[in-house]
Formats: C-alpha cells, sequence, structure tokens
C-alpha cells in the first residue's frame, strides 16, 4: 500500500478515517516482510517525527506500540486519535488498555462523529465486544452519520441494531428504495413486523419482503402474484392458493403469455401442458424461449423438439438446452455434437463441448484436444485437460480403434503431461490394433 514510503499524514488524516485500519495492517504487512525495527527509547523523553510515531504505534513490536499509545496520548497531532482507536483493538492486553483509557479521555461528541466509520470497521476485528459496545452507545446521537456510513458490513449492521430509532417513513423509503437489498430487506421486514405497509412492500419490495408480504395478505392476494418476476415469490404464492384449494396450473393456463406465467406453469403444470410450452420454443423473445425449455424439462424431459434450440441465437436459450439435453444421449448424437464445435456464434460451440464432454471420458478428452485449436475455447479445453490429469486420469475403459487413433493424431497439441498420461492410457488400445 505504501511502497514508496509513509504517507504525508495531514493529507491522510484529512481523508477517509477508515484509511487508518488500512494504515495498520499495511505497516505491519511491511515488517513483517522487511524486518524494519525502528530503534527508539523506551523511556519517551527523545523526540520522534510524526510520520515514525505513527508507524511506531502500527508496529510488530508490541515494546515499540506501548510507548507510541503513551506518546500517541499527548499528541496533539489529528492522527492521534484515529491511531489509539486502532490500538483499542491490539491483540496485547495491557497495549489496548491503556490505548482504550486514553482514547475515552479523547473521545468528545464531535470527535466520536467524526470516528465514527474507523470505528465500524475495527467492530470487525472480533477481539471483544468493546469496540461494539462504543459504536452502539454513539448511535442515538449521530444516527445521521451512522446511516451514511459507506461500508457495506456495517451499514447494514447499523440498520439493525437502530430500528427501533427510525421512523415509519424512512423505513418505508429504505425498504423500497435503497441500493443494497439486504438493507431492504432488513428495513421491510421490520415494517411487517409491525403489521404496517403491507400493500406498498407487496408491490415494490425485495422479494424477500414480498414472500412475507404474501403471507399477510392470504390466498387472494397470492392469486394477482402467481405470474411474479421472483421465482421465491412464485413459490409463495403457488403454496398459497394450493393451500386454499386452488390450483396454480389453472390460473396459468388462463394467462397471458409473460415470462412469469411461462416460468409458473412449467413449475406446476403436467404432461398436458407439454404442448403449450413447446409452442413457445419459437417465440420472438429469448426470455420466454428460455424458461420455455426450462419448463418442458419437467413436464416433458424426453422431448425432442428442445434439441434444434442448441443453435439458438440467444446464450440463455442454449444454456437452458444444454441442461436439458445433458444425461439424454437418445435425443442428440455425437455426429451432431461435432458439427456444433465448427459453429458460429461461440455458445453454439460451448453447448456442444459442454454436452460432448458429458457423454464419457474419452469423448471428453477428444473434445478437450479438438479445441485446443479454437482461439475462444482453448483455455477451457487446457483447463479441463488439467482436471482431468490431476483428479481423474486413472481410466478404466478404452476408446474405440477410431476414437483412439483421432486422439492420437491430436496428442502434439496437448500440453506435455498431459499428452504422456494419454499416451498411456491408450496403450491397450494400440495393442489390441496391433
Amino acid at each position: 500500500m505504501f511502497e514508496t514510503g509513509l504517507p504525508d499524514l495531514d493529507a491522510f488524516a484529512a481523508g477517509d478515517v477508515r484509511r487508518w485500519a488500512e494504515f495498520d495492517v499495511a505497516v505491519r504487512r511491511a515488517w513483517w516482510t522487511e524486518q524494519r525495527w525502528y530503534r527508539f527509547p523506551g523511556s519517551g523523553l527523545l523526540p520522534l517525527s510524526r510520520e515514525k510515531l505513527a508507524e511506531a504505534a502500527c508496529h510488530g513490536n508490541g515494546r515499540m506500540r506501548e510507548v507510541a499509545v503513551e506518546r500517541l496520548a499527548v499528541s496533539p497531532a489529528p492522527e492521534a486519535v484515529p491511531l489509539l482507536l486502532v490500538r483499542c483493538v491490539d491483540w496485547v492486553r495491557p497495549i489496548r488498555e491503556r490505548a482504550r483509557e486514553a482514547a475515552l479521555s479523547r473521545l468528545d461528541s464531535a470527535t466520536l462523529r467524526s470516528m465514527l466509520p474507523l470505528i465500524g470497521v475495527l467492530r470487525r476485528r472480533q477481539l471483544d465486544d468493546w469496540m461494539t459496545t462504543l459504536f452502539r452507545r454513539a448511535l442515538p446521537d449521530h444516527l445521521d452519520v451512522a446511516l451514511a456510513i459507506d461500508d457495506r458490513e456495517v451499514r447494514r449492521w447499523v440498520h439493525v441494531e437502530v430500528l427501533g430509532l427510525l421512523s415509519r417513513a424512512h423505513l418505508l423509503n429504505v425498504a423500497l428504495r435503497d441500493h443494497d437489498f439486504v438493507v431492504r430487506a432488513v428495513c421491510g421486514t421490520a415494517l411487517l413486523d409491525r403489521g404496517e405497509c403491507v400493500e406498498e412492500l407487496l408491490a415494490a419490495g425485495t422479494p424477500k419482503v414480498r414472500m412475507r408480504a404474501l403471507t399477510l395478505l392470504g390466498p387472494d392476494a397470492a392469486v394477482a402474484h402467481l405470474a411474479d418476476r421472483s421465482s421465491a415469490v412464485r413459490s409463495m404464492a403457488q403454496a398459497l392458493v394450493s393451500q386454499a384449494g386452488g390450483d396454480p396450473a389453472a390460473h396459468y393456463r388462463a394467462m397471458p403469455v409473460s415470462f412469469g406465467a411461462v416460468a409458473g406453469l412449467g413449475e406446476t403444470g403436467t404432461r398436458e401442458d407439454a404442448s403449450g410450452l413447446e409452442r413457445l420454443l419459437t417465440d420472438d423473445r429469448p426470455r420466454i424461449r428460455a424458461v420455455a425449455v426450462r419448463g418442458l424439462r419437467r413436464v416433458a424431459p424426453e422431448l425432442a423438439a428442445v434439441r434444434p434450440l442448441l443453435t439458438d441465437l440467444s446464450p440463455a436459450v442454449t444454456r437452458q438446452v444444454v441442461t436439458f439435453l445433458r444425461g439424454k444421449p437418445a435425443l442428440v448424437d455425437v455426429p451432431a455434437l461435432r458439427e456444433l464445435l465448427a459453429a458460429e456464434p461461440l455458445h453454439t460451440r460451448r453447448a456442444g463441448a459442454a454436452l460432448l464432454r458429458d457423454r464419457d471420458t474419452w469423448l471428453r478428452l477428444h473434445t478437450d484436444l479438438t479445441l485446443l485449436r479454437d482461439p475462444d475455447l482453448a483455455a477451457d479445453a487446457e483447463q479441463d485437460l488439467y482436471a482431468w490429469l490431476h483428479h481423474t486420469a486413472a481410466t478404466y475403459t478404452t476408446p474405440s480403434p477410431a476414437l483412439a487413433t483421432e486422439i492420437e493424431s491430436l496428442l502434439p497439441l496437448a500440453p506435455p503431461q498431459a499428452a504422456r498420461q494419454l499416451r498411456f492410457a491408450l496403450r491397450p488400445t494400440r495393442n489390441s490394433r496391433d
């Protein structure tokens, strides 16, 4: 972090106060790697520069940190308080006790307010609960600063701690608009625990909150959310409709085509719905085609009509088709998959390779060797050869003579270690041909 030496302390102290925690770690890392031992007297009588004192406060040598804490306790420098706070979570008990005594004597309301982001970060050093207690006690008087801390973990913890201090309007605003979904869920759940803003949260909350809101409003509201964009909300709506004696699939069959409706029909339908889902395989919208394939995987797992979508222009659709065809060799033969290895676009070649690797070990290895000449997929092929070599190189089968010949012809492309192992594995086949 500080490869060119210590930072300008005035500029550093004027920046983000949380950087002092990073400074502490960086100095200690430098000490371990460079063994930077500064000689300074234990009596503390001789002066040290601010930079050397700051580094000593974070040094790997406990005696140096101890003397640095004594000097920082009476130092007027702007870095004194943040460095004392860092040492409040020191792993050496006498050092942290002295640092805590000194820090508390200097933490007036204004200083505490400015140090709150650093305290929040240091709270994660789980030595004991001293720093957490200090943060918690500061929350009522400095709530605005705590809520605005730009650290995801700290901000989430703060919102959990201050739920009782936030107004209904504030909680609702956060639950509907905050950029952090965890914070939104925390505030939304708090409102639902009070039975407040249920309809607003059902319309615009996070999936977790909308699921909870559905349980509060009952089956009638669940019907309106059967086609929700979230699979979690759809699942809850389906369960509530079923518990009330309804049939979710019947509702889906009557709905206009949409992502949620098609997804829900695939999740709850029967074999009788296969024809309706099959018709959607030619829909203009890739998202509808993809979710139709996903639904057919459940209601009609042997349907051959899915196979042509291996060459679909949408990668999302092709991924669903690959998942559909895995473990079903009868639906697509090896020659057809090999043709895909030379096709465009890239995701089509990737799909063919995935299904060939899924067949057996020798087709997997042949596919990897073939793809070593593909500039887009060579890295994937090398990685898979490496995985085979180091995890599953012991093979107990032999390829057909024709496949063995093809593999041998491709061995010059392979990394040397993989090529040697493959020649050894192919030896029984070569002997049988001889």
